[in-house]
């Protein structure tokens, strides 16, 4: 009889799996594509089923006067040269005297506000929005629709912030005029956020006003980025992805059938690319973004055509770890070119590189009847003839490639976890040998000073007297030389004088970094690293008793004794090993010991 329970229980167990997956299924499949929408499906767009894959622009439509009366003419001649989907700014906040642009005031007039005052609309710009959706489907564009400026140009983060009360987020003696410390407020603070809500609901229930389509039944429309270029101080990651999951879920309950990507821009580091990735991870995220620009992103690290492709690769292959499409949503280079590469060089190198290593679609700034804009690609004259030509060029390219798979190599996600590390390499030059002491127990000890490092790789890397090191993800190697002689041994003990190295905006009392120790190739566990007080050094010991390690060190062999931040170690912010601060046993103490014991 108790048999026959159990089996009971089982089936009924059995049965109520299947029927909650029956529902879960039918739950996420009852939702079905719209006709003649952008939909993402894996790593690729769609149309009606079929493959979706375009060169883009930004389009200088929104703010000047004379780009506004022009507006037919230029989403004419993005049509004409192949471009399929057109990014525009919906957004602008504040009026006259509220928050000013820093810089471009030519370019950001403060005439065109959607929103003058918190509870004052500017009716006449959203009436110019209808008219560029529907001027855009005349010319079978898309359009994706930027909701809101990380930056001051129109208003932005710190206009909102403003309206809530908050002061002092616009600051012009702050790099590019923001306060990050206070800009960061506006992804919790309560007014802010629901001020924004209000606009995202503005949008996307508003009916068009030339067409007669509420915006959220727009097949015209591509999707919703949140923000343009949204930042995040090191460390505070969970604030913006809190605001981004809120914001993103929200757009979804009022237009469920529209793309919505959030902002980010990118990342320069493992650290920031695993937060990226996150951000884009959220389920009501449907595509991911990033921007660039050689001229002025040194940070990374993309000063040629090949390092271009490298950059490009390592960007698809976060967004294929997540199963997203990658839309290069900003990227441009002025008519001047950048590092002895034509501006055509670099035109193609972003559309050959984006077109077959999978990326679903590349969209250059910006398109303008303006010949004197910066970063700008005119129709008004002859002189970006041939540069319109290679974007004709580059769209056909895409659409050859549409089904074409990526390089394998970007689907397995396990080898482009780093963006870029830079390399030196010493074993090849005398380097500086260690100071060795036979100690009166038998036992052997190699004093290494910092710039005794062998091998380096690491995303960044400097030193200097009396210091080294290496930001990120990454490793130095130091190297105890052979001996001539063999002796038993027991035991190897490894010391060591280290700290993360700290990110510009990161704070101490946040900053840690996960540090492996590999002896020959021998993983011996790592450390949990914090910011050191200078008047308390920490120093690191490791204790090796594995069989291997020690029969090389016995035989006399030279041992390899590696510092490692790997990809894959929760905390990602590299190795800094320098020498004791003053006063703290400095005359009788390096920052690398190995003990032969």
């Amino acid at each position: 009889m108790q048999r026959h329970k159990l089996f009971v229980a089982a089936l009924a167990l059995i049965a109520g799996a299947a029927l909650l997956f029956v529902i879960a299924s039918w739950r996420g499949h009852a939702r079905r594509a719209r006709p003649g929408f952008v939909q993402s499906e894996s790593r690729r767009f769609v149309i009606d089923s079929r493959p979706f894959r375009f060169v883009g622009a930004n389009v200088s439509v929104m703010y000047r006067d004379d780009d506004r009366a022009k507006m037919p003419e230029t989403l004419r001649q993005a049509a004409r040269a192949g471009i399929k989907v057109v990014r525009v700014w919906a957004s602008g906040e504040g009026g006259p005297n509220d928050v000013k642009p820093i810089a471009d005031f030519k370019d950001w007039p403060r005439t065109h506000s959607f929103r003058n005052k918190p509870n004052e609309w500017n009716e006449g710009e959203f009436v110019f929005l209808d008219q560029i959706l529907a001027e855009a489907a005349r010319n079978n564009l898309r359009v994706q629709l930027c909701l809101a400026n990380w930056w001051r140009d129109t208003g932005g983060v710190t206009q909102y912030l403003r309206w809530a009360g908050i002061n002092g987020a616009d600051d012009d003696k702050q790099p590019f005029g923001i306060n990050l410390e206070r800009a960061m407020q506006f992804y919790t603070n309560g007014t802010a956020r629901q001020l924004y809500r209000e606009h995202l609901a503005k949008i996307a229930t508003r009916r068009n006003s030339v067409t007669g389509t509420l915006y959220r039944d727009d097949p015209a429309i591509f999707g919703y980025e949140l923000m343009n270029e949204a930042q995040c101080l090191t460390g505070r990651w969970a604030e913006r992805r809190a605001w981004i999951k809120e914001m993103s879920d929200y757009l979804k309950s009022l237009d469920p059938d529209h793309l919505i990507a959030p902002g980010d821009w990118g990342y320069r580091s493992s650290a920031e690319r695993r937060e990226w990735i996150a951000d884009h991870a959220l389920p009501s995220i449907d595509y991911c973004d990033v921007h660039n620009y050689p001229r002025d992103d040194h940070d990374s690290f993309v000063d040629s055509p090949t390092a271009l492709g490298e950059f490009i690769a390592n960007r698809v292959a976060a967004a294929y770890s997540i199963k997203k499409p990658l839309v290069l949503g900003e990227f441009g280079m002025g008519p001047e070119g950048y590092n002895g590469f034509t501006q055509i060089d670099w035109y193609r190198a972003y559309f050959d590189h984006a077109a077959r290593q999978g990326a679903a679609g590349a969209m250059f700034w910006i398109i303008t009847p303006d010949p004197n804009r910066g970063y700008g690609v005119t129709y008004s004259s002859l002189r970006d003839a041939a540069l319109l030509s290679e974007v004709a060029g580059a769209s056909n390219l895409f659409a050859s490639l549409v089904n074409a798979s990526p390089p394998p190599t970007l689907t397995d996600d396990g080898k482009n976890l780093i963006p870029r590390q830079f390399a030196f390499d010493r074993s090849s030059e005398p380097g500086l040998p260690p100071q060795t002491i036979f100690q009166n127990d038998g036992t052997i000890l190699y004093r290494f000073s910092p710039n005794a490092v062998v091998r380096g790789r690491f995303e960044k890397l400097g030193g200097g007297d009396g210091y080294i090191w290496g930001a990120g993800a990454g490793f130095f190697e130091y190297v105890v030389p052979g001996r001539k002689d063999r002796r038993k041994v027991g035991a190897i003990v490894v010391r060591a004088h280290i700290q993360p190295v700290l990110p510009t905006d990161g704070k101490t009392d946040w900053i840690r970094t996960r540090v492996t120790l590999f002896v020959n190739g021998t993983d011996c566990g790592s450390r949990l690293i914090p910011w050191e007080d200078p008047k308390a050094p920490l120093i690191q010991e490791w204790k090796i008793d594995s069989w291997g390690p020690r029969l090389r060190a016995a035989r006399g062999l030279p041992v390899e004794i590696r510092f490692a931040v790997t990809p894959e170690s929760d905390w990602l912010y590299g190795i800094n090993i320098s020498n004791w601060p003053v006063g703290f046993e400095s005359h009788d103490r390096t920052p690398v010991e190995v003990e032969i014991r």
